[in-house]
């Protein structure tokens, strides 16, 4: 995804793709930008087009994609780095976005580069593992659009 033209912005958006695997809300967003929640979400959406939920789905299921192709990790260990909390909540948004589970997606990704897989170390996304507070999106938050106090 490109990256933002808006200083403002573009700083927490780089944040929030370090901290996939927090709970990531508006409120929050907004605080770190010194913003109300709803400046910040009209702010967001014309600058980016998209709401911030949408905008964190994608880039969530970015850093699953790279960490499908790059590491060995379980299913259940990606999705909990990238903020879905459960498998259950990475196979159903990757099932409806990309249209096949995250397994098939690893398989195929194999085979058309015919790539050997490495270590979660090795891989380029960048997330804090260990970070307070990490388990990000439950499953029945993941088709919450974004709005005051609910989640990104």
């Amino acid at each position: 995804m490109a990256r933002c033209e808006d200083d403002l912005l573009g700083v927490v958006l780089d944040w929030a793709r370090g901290h996939l695997a927090e709970e990531i809300t508006v409120d929050l967003l907004a605080r770190r930008t010194l913003m109300s929640p709803r400046s910040f979400a009209r702010r967001f959406r014309a600058t980016t087009g998209t709401t911030p939920h949408a905008w964190l789905l994608g880039q969530r299921l970015a850093a699953a994609e790279a960490l499908l192709e790059d590491s060995d990790a379980p299913v259940e260990e990606v999705a909990w780095l990238v903020g879905f909390g459960t498998a259950a909540g990475l196979r159903e948004q990757f099932a409806r976005r990309r249209g096949v589970s995250p397994r098939a997606y690893r398989q195929t990704f194999r085979a058309a580069g015919g790539q050997q897989s490495s270590s979660v170390g090795t891989t380029s996304v960048q997330l804090h593992r260990h970070w307070p507070g990490a388990g990000g999106m439950r499953g029945d938050e993941a088709g919450v659009e974004a709005g005051l106090g609910q989640p990104a």
